[in-house]
This record gives structure tokens, C-alpha cells and sequence, in this order.
């Protein structure tokens, strides 16, 4: 399929864009090691530094464990900074701007200098652990809501809490909200937007409640992993999911974003909407899937969305930008 639709815009108005959970495929380790020396390399380095191997998972060994959050996570960390980095091997294109989305911000400050690949796929498989950690199993989940005002939506949360968390966690695009909560709340929730108009929820292949004061408890276990990594001044910008606005280079700072944006709402439209005032008019996600791709046009149909998830896609990529 094609990378691209259109490349009429200015290539030298280009966005990075690095996904998140809800991304990964099985065979997401063999499109590395079937691609090039370097993809392989990053495996390679992933199973050592993990002491486990994450390449057998991320092709489906043993079945089901790639959609557990404490292996979901650091698969599609290690697959985009990998063909990102098949990538820059093969182009020069300089981004005005970068965003990740949740887990993505992750790969965003790496491919942006501040981490190195080791450091941030540590902080990556503590924060996954973490998060899975955080609540007990089978009592939490999210939802994404499309074709409901988020005023009204609003209105509903109130209404099916009664006692449980339920709140936004992502606003992903003019039409399409996440929630995140309690089990209980959330299946209130979803009953009422059934009722509701050209208004439609899909129950979300995830094990807790993200991006809401449910994960509280897995904070203070993340401080104490990223106080201990060393983070360096990024190499360009990047926008934060907390707010849609530049990380510092302060790297006590940059802590604390990340540290913050487990329990506040991801703002993608907000940081898209950004980086298209900041000029850019050209998107290219790296990773698996194409949701943020997708996502873009939703969000403004005149830009352009190119994805890069595998050697041929790199490829097709780097020509259309030469």
C-alpha cells in the first residue's frame, strides 16, 4: 500500500510522529529482522538489554503475550526507534517538530537525542510494568467514542461514575474522544452513548485504565526509574502530550512532563493542530500500523500523512522526499 497520499506540500515542512499502544502486530520482529543490518541490530540489542527475548514475542511466542501491556510496550518502542532509525540512515530530512503519542513520547525524545536507545527502552518496560501494575486485573479498561460532542460526553462521564473513575484520556481528533476508567463506569457509559444519535464506543484491547488518577501508583515507581537515567538536551523539538507545548531541556523537567502525562489526558489533536501552526504540512509516523496516520485526517484533511513501518515503506519514504 502507499505510504502517502499526494505529496503536494513543502518536504521541508515535515513532523515526526511516533505511535503507541494499540499499534503492534504479530510479525513486528520478523519485518526487522528480515530487513536490514540495522533493524536486526536493534533486536538484537532489545533481547539483550531486556534479558528476555522480545523478538520472539513480537512474532506471537507464546500467543497473546504481545497485547500485555509489560511487553506490548517495549515491542513498539523497539520497532519505531528501529526503522526510524533504518530511516535516518537512508535520509537527512530535518523535522521542524516532533510528538509521540503517550508511549511515543518516548521514541520522540529518543530519536530527538535525549535518550539513549538502552536507557529509554528500560524506562519503557518499567513504565509498561508499571501501568499493568497499577490496577487489578480485569477491573479497568477505555473505550474510543466517535460522533458525540465532547460537552455531551462530558455529561455522560458525570452521570456513570457514580463512585468510579471515569474520565477523557485521549483526545484524539474532532471526532474521536477516549475514556478511561472502571470497568463498571465505563460499560454505564457505553449503554448511554448507544442511545445517542450517530454516536458510537469500542471497548479498547488494553489492561488498565491509562492516562487517569488510576495509575497514581505506578508515579512514584516511574520518578524513581527516570531520576536514575540520564537525559540530555534534545537535538529539536518536541511537543509534550500533557499540553501540546515544546519539552524543555531541563531534564528535571522533562521528568516531570513525563511523570504527569501518565495521569492527564493525551491531547494529540492539540499537538497536531500545533505543529501544522508551526508550519509543518508534511506527517510522517514511524512504526507499526498507521493510527496516527489515520488520525491526521481527521484532524485536518490538507495535510499530508506518510507512514514508515517496514524496509519498503522506508523506502517509497525517502524517494518521495528526495
Amino acid at each position: 500500500m502507499p505510504v502517502t497520499e499526494g505529496l503536494d506540500h513543502d518536504i521541508a515542512a515535515v513532523a515526526f510522529l511516533f505511535p503507541g499502544q494499540g499499534s503492534q502486530y504479530v510479525g513486528m520482529g520478523a519485518a526487522l529482522a528480515q530487513g536490514s543490518d540495522i533493524t536486526r541490530d536493534f533486536l538484537h540489542r532489545a533481547d539483550a538489554c531486556l534479558g528476555y527475548p522480545l523478538s520472539r514475542i513480537m512474532d506471537g511466542d507464546p500467543p497473546g503475550a504481545l497485547d500485555q501491556t509489560c511487553y506490548t510496550q517495549p515491542a513498539i518502542f523497539v520497532h519505531s526507534a528501529a526503522i526510524f532509525e533504518q530511516f535516518r540512515s537512508r535520509c537527512s530530512v530535518t523535522p521542524l517538530v516532533a510528538a509521540g503519542h503517550s508511549l511515543g513520547e518516548y521514541t520522540a525524545l529518543y530519536a530527538a537525542g535525549s535518550l539513549d536507545f538502552e536507557d529509554a527502552l528500560r524506562i519503557v518496560q518499567e513504565r509498561a510494568r508499571r501501568m499493568e501494575e497499577a490496577q487489578p486485573p480485569a477491573t479497568c479498561g477505555m473505550a474510543a467514542v466517535m460522533g458525540i460532542a465532547r460537552d455531551r460526553l462530558e455529561s455522560i462521564l458525570e452521570e456513570s461514575r457514580r463512585g468510579d473513575v471515569l474520565a477523557f484520556a485521549n483526545f484524539n481528533a474532532p471526532d474521536q474522544i477516549v475514556i478511561s476508567g472502571h470497568l463498571s463506569a465505563l460499560h454505564r457509559a457505553m449503554e448511554t452513548i448507544k442511545g445517542e444519535k450517530r454516536a458510537r464506543a469500542v471497548l479498547l484491547n488494553v489492561s488498565s485504565a491509562f492516562h487517569t488518577s488510576l495509575m497514581e501508583p505506578a508515579v512514584a515507581h516511574l520518578a524513581e526509574a527516570l531520576k536514575n537515567t540520564r537525559m540530555r538536551p534534545l537535538q529539536g523539538p518536541v511537543l509534550a502530550n500533557l499540553d501540546a507545548k515544546p519539552y524543555s531541556s531541563n531534564p528535571d523537567q522533562m521528568r516531570e512532563r513525563l511523570l504527569r502525562q501518565l495521569v492527564n489526558p493525551v491531547r494529540w489533536e492539540d499537538c497536531v493542530t500545533e505543529m501544522a501552526a508551526q508550519g509543518a504540512t508534511t506527517f510522517i509516523e514511524f512504526g507499526p500500523g498507521k493510527v496516527l496516520t489515520g488520525l491526521l485526517r481527521r484532524i485536518d484533511k490538507t495535510l499530508t500523512g506518510m507512514n514508515v513501518s517496514d524496509i519498503s515503506s522506508c523506502e517509497e519514504c525517502v524517494a518521495r522526499l528526495q
